[in-house]
């Protein structure tokens, strides 16, 4: 890119900006077409270069991207434009994955839904089963009371039977 000689002063009346891009101008760094400016050092008077086209744009993020005009690099930008088309499709495919991650979590979460859900009916079916032999108990339980109430009433019978015919004999 830049050698130690080459450096370009930064401020806004070393350069012109040109202010429209062309088609084939490369990409900088931050994605956006190249603007052509021209220097205004003494090193380097109204030799054309591409720079970031936001830079010196008030509130707007920019990169220092910089390579001259004339210096032939179309290799290297067209390099340039396919790592930045590379890191375009990475985010896409980072975008993908999460989108993809996020609904094989939907599935689990719906596939674990539908696993309590049947848990829950199963508990429900339990519960009502519980519920029936609880009423089975229940009348065993009356018809136990009802079966010793039986038995006192023949026992005190039996005895009052067993007095009164001892008296009378």
């Amino acid at each position: 890119m830049l050698s130690e000689g080459d450096k370009v002063s930064s401020s806004v009346s070393s350069s012109s900006i040109s202010y429209h891009t062309l088609r084939n101008n490369p990409i900088c760094n931050c994605g956006s077409p190249a603007s052509l400016k021209w220097s205004n050092t003494p090193r380097n008077p109204g030799r054309s270069f591409f720079g970031c086209s936001k830079y010196n744009t008030k509130g707007l993020p920019h990169s220092n991207f910089f390579i001259w005009a004339d210096s032939g690099k179309e290799i290297e930008n067209d390099l340039m434009k396919l790592e930045i088309e590379i890191l375009m499709k990475k985010e896409e495919l980072q975008k993908t994955h999460e989108e993809l991650q996020k609904t094989h979590e939907e599935e689990e979460v719906r596939r674990r839904e539908e696993e309590v859900q049947k848990m829950m009916e199963e508990v429900r079916r339990w519960m009502e089963e519980v519920r029936l032999r609880d009423g089975e108990i229940v009348k065993r339980e009356v018809e136990v009371q009802r079966q010793r109430t039986h038995i006192r009433i023949y026992w005190a019978v039996s005895i009052l039977l067993y007095l009164y015919l001892i008296r009378s004999h």
